[in-house]
Order: structure tokens, then C-alpha cells, then sequence
């Protein structure tokens, strides 16, 4: 076994999730050029969906049946494609597409990438291999969708383009980790059908939920409120609600690794309608700074304990269908990324951008309410 193997897995997860969000403080402008409001926007960021859908649904052992190196290399090759679409065709259509293969990249990596990386520690005899791997993939993850969404965002503050120079830097990174996956351990598969559904072990449900409701709001504030930013002349600014929803997150893991993954969960669905509530509040008061603390809570909860200790969890209880397991752990959490930002864009069409976020304030409230005590964790 060669040493360090799982640093180049964890590259991979960081590049696959670099991509998703590299584009994301241009999507209101693309958006704008082409006359669409809020909904249709949401719309647009959430075709992901359409790529990641059939790989959570029905090619969730896939990995487990013709091995994980082989899925890690095709999920990044799909990253590369989604970048490099963008970048020679930065328009609203294009993105629709990019977001496809985006979908793709995720819906085949993310189970896979934790289950390769939970093997390669076992190989090693790590002790708490799952743990360990969850740790590694929530941190590559998390840095991952904000690192991308930060670099365009001073890049386009600086200077204004369709295009930001961390596009062409974005392809020439992913197109060096393809080379370093080709060294990668190709572990035997562990076999299987490929097309199988997402496992849901028992006890996973509040989990589950927890990771949805979290990534809604992620959806919701990274879909909805540049549009609010927008018409208060703070179009640029939109990447750095994506940043500190994402960084205070990963900043925040190295501090609660070894925290119980039950307090965690619950942590994260008292702190996720507090963030809330001050971005609904600073949308009122069309004030950043406000907005941007909402954002930070949001992240705390989001990518913070809501996410590594809900993914350790299910890595845990998940045995050895951890990878189906993990797969519905994520597919539940990117169905809330992205369905409930539709309706809300609709509607905050309909009601006002303010109107329509308390609605949906009030809905997590009352889930997180019931679901808080039955969160379990042996």
C-alpha cells in the first residue's frame, strides 16, 4: 500500500466539489442576461438533480461492483466536462448543462469516495477507519464548495468578466488530479448489483432529515438571496454568503471531530433556523453584514455538525453497504439543495423575497421540533 493514498482521494472529492460552486457568484448575472426570476434561477441550479438523481437511485452500488478507482476517474473526468463547458459557453444554458455533469460527478462520488477511503484506512489499520473517512471527505467536501465560489467572487470584485481567470485554473488542477488518480490502489471489488437503491439503515431517518433541511437553506440563500443582494447594488457579493456558509463549516470540523455525532445532529437543527432567521432578518433590513452572519450559522450547522455527524453516523450504522448508505445519507441531503429553493423561488416571486423565507422558517422550526429527540446514535 502506498503512503498518503487517501490524500489523492480526497483531492478528487475536492475537485469534484470545487466545480459545483465555481460558477455559482456568476449565476444571477447569466441568469439576468437571459430575463429569468427567481424560480426559473432556482430551476437552473437545480437541474443537477436531473445527472444526480439516477446515480443516488439506481447505481448506488455501482462502486462496489467494478471498484472504486474506476468511479472516482469517471466522476472527475464529469467535473472536468461541467468546467469546461462553462467556461467556453458562459451563458445560462450552458450552466443547465454543466450543472447535469456536475450532478453526475456527485451522485458518483460521494459514497464512493468515503467508502475507497474507509478501505484504504483499513488496509492501513487506522482505528476508526469510518470515522477517519468521514472526517477526511466532510472536510475535502466542505472546503470544496466554497473554495471555488471564493476565488470567482474576488476575481469578478477585482475585475468584472463572464469568465474568471479560476475557471482555466480550475481545469488545469482537475487535469493534474486525473493524473494522480492513475496511481491509486485499484482494491478488489467487494461485488453486488450495480443498480440498487440507496440503503436507509435503521435509525437514519432524523439523520437524514437533518442533512435535507440543512442543505435546503444552503439552497435557499445560495439560489434566492442574491436576487435580494441584486437589488440592493450587492450583486458581487453573493459568492461570499456561498463562502461562509461552506468555510465555517470545514473551519469548525477539526474542533468537533471527536464530538458525539448524536449532539452534533442536534446541533445543527437548533442552530440552523437561528442563521435563518438573521438572513431573513438582514433581507428585511437589506443589510450585508446581518446576512452574512446568517450565512456563517448556517455553515456552522450545514457543513459543521449537522454534516459530520450525521455522515458519521450513517458510515457507522451503515456496515457494509456503507456506500449505499452514505449515498442515501447525500441523496436526501442534495433533494434538499435543491427542491425546496424552486418553490421558494416561486414563490418569493409571488409573496416578496422576505414573505416567502419566514414560510419557510417557520417549516424547519416544527420539523426540527419533532425530529430532535429521535436522533440515535449507539
Amino acid at each position: 500500500m502506498k503512503k498518503n493514498v487517501e490524500y489523492t482521494i480526497s483531492y478528487a472529492l475536492l475537485l469534484i466539489t470545487l466545480a459545483v460552486n465555481v460558477s455559482m457568484p456568476l449565476f444571477r448575472v447569466y441568469a439576468q442576461n437571459e430575463g429569468l426570476n427567481n424560480g426559473q434561477t432556482a430551476l437552473v441550479l437545480a437541474s443537477y438533480i436531473v445527472g444526480m438523481l439516477p446515480c443516488y437511485i439506481f447505481l448506488g452500488g455501482v462502486s462496489d461492483k467494478i471498484g472504486r478507482k474506476k468511479i472516482m476517474i469517471v466522476s472527475v473526468l464529469f467535473s472536468l466536462l461541467s468546467t469546461t463547458v462553462i467556461t467556453f459557453y458562459p451563458e445560462v444554458y450552458a450552466l443547465v448543462i454543466a450543472r447535469f455533469c456536475q450532478g453526475i460527478a456527485l451522485g458518483l462520488s460521494m459514497g464512493t469516495g468515503t467508502a475507497y477511503l474507509t478501505e484504504i484506512l483499513n488496509l492501513k489499520q487506522e482505528k476508526h477507519a469510518a470515522t477517519q473517512a468521514a472526517n477526511m471527505a466532510s472536510f475535502s467536501t466542505a472546503i470544496g464548495f466554497s473554495g471555488g465560489a471564493l476565488t470567482t467572487t474576488l476575481l469578478i470584485i477585482h475585475e468584472f468578466t463572464l469568465v474568471p481567470l479560476s475557471y482555466p485554473i480550475l481545469i488545469g488542477l482537475t487535469i493534474i488530479g486525473l493524473l494522480l488518480m492513475l496511481f491509486l490502489p485499484d482494491l478488489p471489488p467487494i461485488g453486488g448489483k450495480v443498480m440498487r437503491l440507496p440503503f436507509f439503515p435503521e435509525n437514519s431517518l432524523p439523520v437524514n432529515i437533518g442533512i435535507g433541511v440543512c442543505w435546503a437553506v444552503t439552497g435557499i440563500v445560495i439560489a434566492i438571496i442574491p436576487g435580494q443582494l441584486a437589488a440592493i447594488g450587492l450583486t458581487s457579493y453573493a459568492g461570499f454568503c456561498l463562502v461562509l456558509v461552506n468555510w465555517t463549516g470545514a473551519f469548525l470540523q477539526p474542533f468537533i471531530r471527536n464530538y458525539n455525532p448524536k449532539k452534533s445532529v442536534q446541533i445543527g437543527y437548533l442552530l440552523i433556523p437561528l442563521g435563518f432567521g438573521l438572513v431573513i432578518l438582514g433581507c428585511h433590513l437589506s443589510t450585508l453584514f446581518i446576512i452574512l452572519i446568517g450565512a456563517s450559522i448556517i455553515g456552522m450547522a450545514a457543513y459543521g455538525f449537522s454534516y459530520l455527524g450525521g455522515l458519521a453516523i450513517i458510515s457507522n450504522i451503515g456496515g457494509e453497504q456503507r456506500a449505499r448508505a452514505i449515498a442515501g445519507f447525500m441523496f436526501v441531503g442534495y433533494i434538499g439543495f435543491g427542491i425546496p429553493a424552486i418553490f421558494l423561488g416561486y414563490l418569493s416571486d409571488a409573496l416578496g423575497i422576505v414573505r416567502a423565507l419566514v414560510i419557510f422558517e417557520a417549516i424547519i422550526v416544527l420539523i426540527g421540533l419533532y425530529f430532535i429527540p429521535k436522533v440515535k446514535y449507539k
